[in-house]
């Protein structure tokens, strides 16, 4: 192996790159950015848990040559001020380098293009030995020699990404490889997520393989999965577009489990409302309004896609890991303006579930009594449910229904309920509930109310007629209907 200097070395500067704060995910994102940038369709992560670790990651990339490859491994090899193509993923030439010192001690980078193979490496024990930036230059045989390299010998193109000592990857880890198996399992997850854009299609424009097992795409905003999407919105600063659509999930109770974990988890579903900032397609910034809106529980079903170019990275403050970003004053104001429109449909959908302020067509069971006291929750006696149960009470027994009614009224357990809708515990609906148990039970119901009004039967077919408006058979209108037939 022969060694070459890449100057400037200096000792903070080295502690100062393995601590810029990386972690696992955002370090083999970043390597990612790279294959994409270097047009690859495919990128495979091997990586072994036991003796001796390494992580590798693979693309079919269009390679590197020496020159460039020494550009690549150079320190700040690129003006973060440069024009760049509009699908480059790159900014400040120190992604490779960075990313991957954050989490191990040795980096080896070999690349094939035009038929030849060339290969280099940095070992931060050698550099603090030699108090300079020596990076080894790999011969034919040390080639020969490097983990998974046999993939990319198969290869007419591409670039292998070799981490090894991972000193930080591996922190902690007894020797079972159990730490290290869960940090690459949470790497999944966050290329699922970050890259999902990239990963969907048919066919997809780039396939990511983790041990040889697809990453499936992991989309924020079920777009497939029943979400309202808005109209698209455009930002022009400084003669690029920026654009904006807001999309609304469906309600907690309308998701399966599979589309819940898709969305984040039942707490991700509060915490991850807000923006998704996208840098050419590649989500950059999640789960934010950047304080200029407040997280709230009737909102959290609004996330808003920003795509912004890398033309606009200066505005945006984006830093070396491409995980945060804030937006520029002129985008923020108008932001500003477009979120109230933007969160009213998930104000909408939870108003309506929720019965909040007892108001529209549908009459709830419980009303709500402002005072000077505050605000409160009674069972409404003029529900039909209630009146016609109260109509039809032998003699005697009025008082006690009304005893019943009242005990229920102030014992409605409010801050429990709050609680647990805060945290999507409870479930309003579910789609299995439409059964036979729910239809009979509804049915049974509406004969007991219709029953009261057996002698007045103009009255009994209005009941009949309107039962869709009221709880809880407004839950329910294909099965109202059913009954309608039945009991007219």
């Amino acid at each position: 192996m022969k060694y070459k200097s890449l100057p400037p070395f200096a000792p903070v500067l080295l502690e100062s790159m393995r601590a810029i704060g990386y972690d696992a995910a955002a370090a083999v994102a970043d390597l990612i950015d790279n294959s994409i940038t270097a047009k690859a369709t495919r990128v495979r992560i091997r990586f072994d848990p036991g003796s001796p670790r390494a992580l590798a990651l693979l693309d079919d990339g269009h390679g590197m040559d020496e020159e460039e490859l020494a550009r690549a491994m150079r320190h700040g090899s690129r003006n973060p001020n440069d024009v760049r193509p509009e699908d480059d993923l790159g900014r400040f030439g120190l992604g490779l380098k960075t990313a991957s010192m954050s989490q191990c001690r040795r980096l080896t980078v070999v690349t094939r293009k035009d038929g030849r193979t060339h290969g280099m490496m940095w070992d931060l024990d050698l550099v603090e030995r030699e108090g300079d930036w020596v990076a080894g230059v790999l011969e034919p045989g040390d080639i020969e020699i490097v983990p998974f390299v046999s993939y990319l010998l198969e290869q007419a193109h591409g670039t292998l990404v070799v981490w090894e000592k991972l000193d930080r990857l591996a922190a902690g880890d007894a020797g079972d490889g159990a730490i290290l198996s869960e940090r690459i399992r949470r790497v999944e997850e966050h290329l699922a997520l970050v890259f999902h854009r990239h990963l969907t299609g048919r066919p997809p424009r780039l396939v990511i393989e983790l041990n040889d097992y697809p990453v499936e795409p992991r989309d924020p905003f079920l777009e497939d999965e029943g979400a309202m999407a808005g109209p698209e919105e455009r930002i022009w600063v400084e003669g690029q577009r920026v654009f904006l659509r807001a999309f609304t999930l469906p309600h907690i109770s309308r998701l399966t489990r599979a589309q819940i974990e898709k969305a984040g988890g039942e707490a991700g579903l509060r915490r991850q409302q807000g923006f998704y900032i996208y840098r050419n397609q590649r989500l950059i910034v999640w789960g934010t309004w950047f304080r200029l809106f407040r997280q709230e529980e009737l909102t959290k079903l609004t996330r808003v896609r920003v795509d912004v170019p890398n033309a606009l990275d200066h505005d945006w403050s984006l830093d070396i890991k491409k995980s945060a970003a804030f937006p520029p004053a002129v985008i923020r104001d108008r932001l500003r303006s477009l979120v109230p429109t933007m969160v009213r449909p998930s104000r909408t959908i939870h108003e309506y579930r929720g019965r909040v302020t007892g108001t529209g067509r549908v009459q709830p069971i419980w009303t709500r009594i402002e005072d000077r006291d505050g605000v409160r929750y009674e069972v409404d006696w003029s529900h039909p449910v209630v009146a016609t149960l109260r109509l039809s009470a032998e003699d005697g027994h009025l008082s006690e229904i009304d005893n019943v009614l009242r005990a229920i009224s102030t014992s409605l357990p409010v801050e429990a309920i709050y609680n647990d809708r805060a945290n999507d515990r409870i479930g309003l609906r579910k789609e299995a509930d439409d059964g036979e148990a729910v239809a009979a039970h509804l049915e049974e119901l509406a004969r007991q109310m219709l029953s009261a009004f057996a002698d007045r039967p103009a009255e009994r077919d209005r009941l009949l007629a309107g039962l869709v408006n009221f709880e809880p058979f407004a839950l329910y209108p294909s099965l109202v209907e059913q009954i309608q037939r039945r009991l007219s």
